[in-house]
């Protein structure tokens, strides 16, 4: 008799769910990872947490910058925010259900297109379902903002990505002539939004936007002059932008045109990672919450197993909970113990050569890049040394390497360029040990 397929992966250690899920916590208070209850403010991040709120108090909008390594939390960070002061502050800010992710090719039209369908649809579910569904500014924007993601290239997902359709049926036709509809018109709408917002209890709205580093990966002037070009939009009394970027993003694409920064807060907030003892802390909160039964749950590893990967990925807590979840998918259906940390090391690495060997890498290749491995960060003349090689023939290397996502370059000074390993590549290091 072949055994019953179930959804229950974690459920013969304890859990109800992944406990190392990498999704940022959730904004909804009825999820078991909801941000209102995993969240982890830690001493590492207090300052950066007051800087937040009292940016945040202050009244009439603004607009502030989030800065970070990938993999920090930074979107948890954010959303723990966004959580705060539109569910428990006494003054509440809407905001949008999720964030509104910024697209390599946008400008201030496509830009207020999705404010407004970002806000005009969380406002529908805030609202009765019948008040939403006889609202006709709802419905006009509803109209306006659905034929324009379909023509506008860069935008994607429909409205129902933003929460609009749900609530918001219309209960008569609207006809939206798009040649007629100017920035200017945009504004007047969100304008009336903010009417709306008002009326229904919120002192104004929170925004996050992120993928900002698709903009200066195409071409860092193109991110500057998108700033350029929402500059006088995001100065509308009472709505709050939260703009979540690479480090570095602030002094690189707003510090250098003036008219920019001026409207900006004076420094962006840049999240370091948090310490060991707060990895260690949120992830056993995650235990504590997803378990089925208070005390009646097993670790998939042990906190020695933590410890290492918070050294091998340098304290990012994504990568952390990324290389635990892909250990625990790997492992017999059998296995309700708690995996001892050599253990788990050594399968890790096995994964990962594994992953390396389907590639069409030769085995020169491989063991080169085992020596970059070593290094972890390098310059081009760092790995030509210790690999003894010509520049010309590690020029070569690292495009190959670079080709296949194993390295990706971090900076220049001269003619000096700096690498990085892949995150997915530091379990191999056996210098983090």
């Amino acid at each position: 008799m072949k055994p019953e397929l179930t959804q229950n992966l974690w459920e013969r250690y304890g859990f109800s769910d992944n406990p190392f899920d990498t999704r940022a916590l959730s904004m909804s208070p009825e999820n078991k990872l909801s941000v209102s209850k995993a969240f982890i403010v830690g001493e590492s991040r207090q300052s950066s947490v007051t800087i937040m709120n009292n940016f945040l108090r202050g009244r009439g909008g603004g607009r502030i910058v989030v800065e970070g390594a990938v993999g920090v939390g930074k979107t948890t960070f954010v959303n723990y925010h966004r959580y705060k002061w539109e569910y428990e502050a006494g003054t509440k800010l809407l905001t949008p259900v999720q964030e509104i992710s910024v697209q390599a090719d946008w400008g201030v039209r496509e830009f207020l297109i999705s404010i407004l369908a970002a806000t005009a649809g969380r406002l529908a579910l805030a609202m009765k379902p019948k008040e939403a569904q006889k609202d006709d500014l709802l419905n006009e924007i509803s109209a306006l903002t659905g034929v324009l993601f379909k023509q506008t290239k860069g935008l994607s997902g429909g409205l129902s990505a933003f929460g609009f359709g749900a609530n918001v049926s219309g209960s008569k036709a609207i006809t939206v002539q798009i040649g007629e509809i100017s920035t200017d018109k945009l504004k007047q709408y969100l304008h009336a939004l903010l009417e709306r917002i008002h009326h229904n209890g919120y002192a104004g709205a929170l925004f996050h936007l992120n993928n900002l580093e698709l903009l200066a990966r195409k071409d860092i002037d193109r991110l500057r002059y998108f700033f350029d070009d929402i500059r006088d939009f995001l100065q509308i009394e009472n709505l709050y932008f939260i703009f979540v970027g690479y480090v570095g993003m602030f002094q690189e694409a707003i510090a250098p045109t003036e008219r920019v920064r001026s409207i900006f807060l004076g420094k962006p907030i840049v999240l370091p990672v948090l310490s060991l003892e707060e990895v260690l802390s949120a992830i056993q909160k995650r235990y504590e919450l997803l378990a089925i039964q208070p005390e009646h749950w097993i670790p998939p590893v042990d906190n020695d197993l933590i410890v290492y990967l918070y050294h091998a990925f340098e304290g990012k807590i994504r990568f952390i909970m990324d290389a635990i979840t892909t250990l625990v998918i790997h492992l017999p259906e059998s296995a309700t113990a708690t995996m001892s940390s050599e253990a788990a090391k050594l399968f890790l690495r096995e994964l990962t050569f594994q992953n390396l060997e389907i590639l069409p890498l030769t085995k020169r290749e491989i063991e080169e890049l085992k020596v970059a491995i070593r290094l972890t960060h390098f310059t081009n003349s760092e790995l030509s040394k210790a690999l003894k090689k010509k520049k010309q023939q590690i020029t070569k290397l690292i495009n190959r390497l670079m080709h296949f996502n194993l390295i990706y370059q971090t900076g220049q000074e001269g003619k000096h360029k700096y690498y990085t390993i892949s995150p997915e590549l530091m379990v191999c290091n056996e210098n983090k040990e």
